[in-house]
């Protein structure tokens, strides 16, 4: 059986709090997406917040039943049959293992099943590892630009798109 084949997006829920904490912590993870420090209150009242908001979507990522990632969208009541994928963050031991690929591949699939037709993104230019997941995943870059990000640095970023 392929590694990848036991990927699933699980609906983010109250007890995720303490994984998306420790994701999102992790020090590899805060410097590839140019984050600050959370604490758990942080991500309590984030998925409490995105319980209520139906323009948005955020799921756990699993390898069979451990947790090893998170991919969120927004952008659902648009109207425009766009979607963004606001963030896809996995642990360091998943990465640049196919695990990422497969996971947005699903997460495409399902987005497809309710209706969207496009999914678009915005990330670093030098995160050579996500892009190249993206491109698999059929991205291609549709525009770049310079962001301010949350920790202080201006980075070169694009935005991709892709069909779904």
């Amino acid at each position: 059986m392929n590694q990848t084949s036991r990927i699933r997006l699980k609906p983010v829920k109250d007890r995720d709090a303490g994984f998306l904490n420790a994701l999102m912590n992790h020090p590899s993870v805060l410097d590839a997406l140019n984050e600050l420090p959370t604490r758990i209150q942080d991500w309590e009242d984030a998925i409490r917040t995105w319980s209520r908001d139906g323009d948005e979507e955020d799921f756990i990522v699993t390898d069979g039943t451990s947790p090893i990632g998170w991919l969120g969208v927004n952008g659902l009541q648009d109207g425009n049959g766009t979607v963004y994928l606001k963030m896809a963050a996995f642990l360091p031991d998943f990465q640049g293992r196919g695990f990422g690929t497969a996971a947005i591949r699903e997460l495409m699939s399902v987005l497809n099943q309710k209706g969207y037709s496009r999914i678009a993104l915005y990330t670093d230019r030098d995160n050579g590892i996500a892009r190249a997941c993206y491109r698999k995943c059929g991205f291609e870059t549709a525009e770049s630009l310079t962001e301010t990000m949350p920790n202080g640095r201006t980075v070169p970023r694009c935005r991709m798109e892709a069909v779904l």
